[in-house]
């Protein structure tokens, strides 16, 4: 039996706006006393009127913008009703006919849409009772929403990771999956032999990377030997929802999925039609940074590795540091300074304004003199006092000994004080480690041990 899986996702991310979507009260919700953010529009009071988030549905279409969507001009917000616990006046102002963004890409994987809509309260299970925090409530979410293009769980993580860095990117929101402001819900059937689909499945409360991919191989399993037994397809009636248990591992039934017009969407009727013209859609294009694939692109026209090019744009703000630093005319620096930005300066929290191109020129002109150790810390160390790295150097006497006159020096005491040392080197030239560090300790560890080594070659060959 062929199976080749059908994977689409619907991907959450809550933008971090000061206040709600369609209120005024604050967005922060994690960790924060329950029920402390709230106010009668986010808990649907009678006669409370919603007034929409700007911010928020630019910061959407930004989004929309840097997937490779279609702006819709002229959009306009809905109710999907539903009743939930945590869903205070039984629907969700959400978009459904006419959402923001449509027709996007990220590589291979079609968007559908990135529309905006607003998130639910928390349910909290406590000794047995449910308890609702409706701090949440309101919180914008956008929706990114994409076709089933996607093949493998590995391949969802991937897609799901690349999601996460743009997002970030764009600096609308941490995408933190364990905080909950970035959610995947999975859906998925299987193809059995290039010709029968299993039923749908969407699967919920997937809390981790690790949790989708699991999730989804458990599901793709599990069809695999449903099918076997029953032979059942998909027809227009039996997609289900099902949960994902963390701590079993599996997936279980919640309900029957409902359609769109099992929420009875109609358009928001206290919310006017929203529109952007192409003026405004252009300026907030212009807001876009450079987004990882040109940085990536970039980088190795600098000479750089894929492994470098792609570890340097995995944060925005970290490449930032890289782009104040090297110029297209520093290309001869690229690899030297990503060396340190990879190495000792990825171990601290570093401030942009901090950095001084001029320090790593500095260091790069004198690399010979200094040991890579010696490197590192000046790297470090100028940094956090902001002190020329070669001031520090000599008064840490930190240069290397390159002078053979003076190596020469030092090099004939060493041999003559290590004769079983020199014996072993006649009889095995590879043990010529230890000569070079008497060398290096006679020196201090100012000796370049190269150039030691070289010079006590040279005067063992007359020994």
């Amino acid at each position: 039996m062929k199976i080749t899986p059908i994977i689409g996702l619907e991907v959450h991310v809550e933008l971090k706006t000061k206040s709600k979507m369609f209120c005024g009260c604050d967005a922060e919700h994690f960790h924060t006393e329950p029920n402390t953010h709230t106010c009668p529009v986010c808990l649907g009071l009678p006669g409370a009127l919603p007034v929409p988030n700007k911010k928020a549905c630019e910061w959407c279409i930004k989004l929309g913008l840097a997937l490779g969507c279609t702006i819709n001009e002229e959009t306009f917000f809905e109710r999907k009703n539903y009743f939930y616990p945590d869903l205070a006046k039984s629907y969700q102002i959400s978009q459904l006919q006419k959402p923001f963004c449509i027709n996007g890409k990220l590589e291979d994987v079609r968007i559908n849409r990135v529309h905006q809509e607003e998130d639910t309260g928390k349910s909290v299970h406590v000794n047995g009772e449910t308890l609702l925090d409706f701090n949440r409530s309101g919180v914008p979410l956008v929706e990114i929403v994409s076709e089933p293009d996607i093949k493998s769980p590995e391949d969802a993580k991937t897609y799901l990771l690349k999601i996460q860095q743009i997002v970030r990117y764009l600096g609308i929101s941490d995408a933190d999956i364990e905080k909950g402001s970035m959610r995947c819900e999975p859906t998925i059937n299987l193809c059995i032999d290039d010709e029968f689909y299993t039923p749908l499945v969407e699967i919920k409360n997937v809390a981790s990377l690790t949790g989708v991919m699991t999730a989804i191989q458990y599901e793709i399993d599990r069809q695999a030997e449903q099918y076997s037994q029953d032979k059942i397809t998909k027809n227009s009636t039996n997609k289900t929802t099902r949960g994902w248990d963390a701590d079993k591992q599996q997936t279980f039934l919640q309900r029957e999925k409902e359609g769109s017009a099992d929420y009875r969407y109609f358009p928001e009727p206290d919310i006017p039609p929203i529109i952007f013209s192409k003026e405004q859609v252009e300026a907030i294009r212009a807001t876009l940074p450079e987004m990882p694939e040109a940085k990536i692109a970039k980088y190795k026209t600098l000479g750089l590795s894929d492994y470098d090019s792609n570890l340097l744009s995995e944060d925005s703000y970290f490449s930032s540091i890289f782009d104040k630093i090297i110029t297209d005319s520093d290309s001869v620096y690229a690899k030297f300074v990503a060396n340190l930005l990879i190495g000792p300066l990825k171990t601290i929290e570093i401030t942009i304004d901090k950095i001084n191109p001029e320090y790593f020129k500095n260091l790069f002109d004198n690399k010979d003199q200094l040991s890579s150790s010696a490197i590192k810390q000046l790297v470090l160390e100028s940094y956090d006092k902001q002190v020329d790295p070669l001031i520090l150097a000599k008064q840490q006497n930190l240069f290397q000994v390159s002078d053979t006159n003076k190596l020469e020096e030092i090099a004939k005491d060493v041999i003559a004080n290590n004769p079983k040392a020199v014996a072993d080197y006649q009889k095995n030239p590879m043990s010529i480690g230890f000569l070079v560090g008497q060398v290096m300790k006679s020196s201090g560890g100012s000796a370049n041990p190269q150039v030691a080594k070289e010079v006590l070659e040279k005067l063992l060959v007359l020994n």
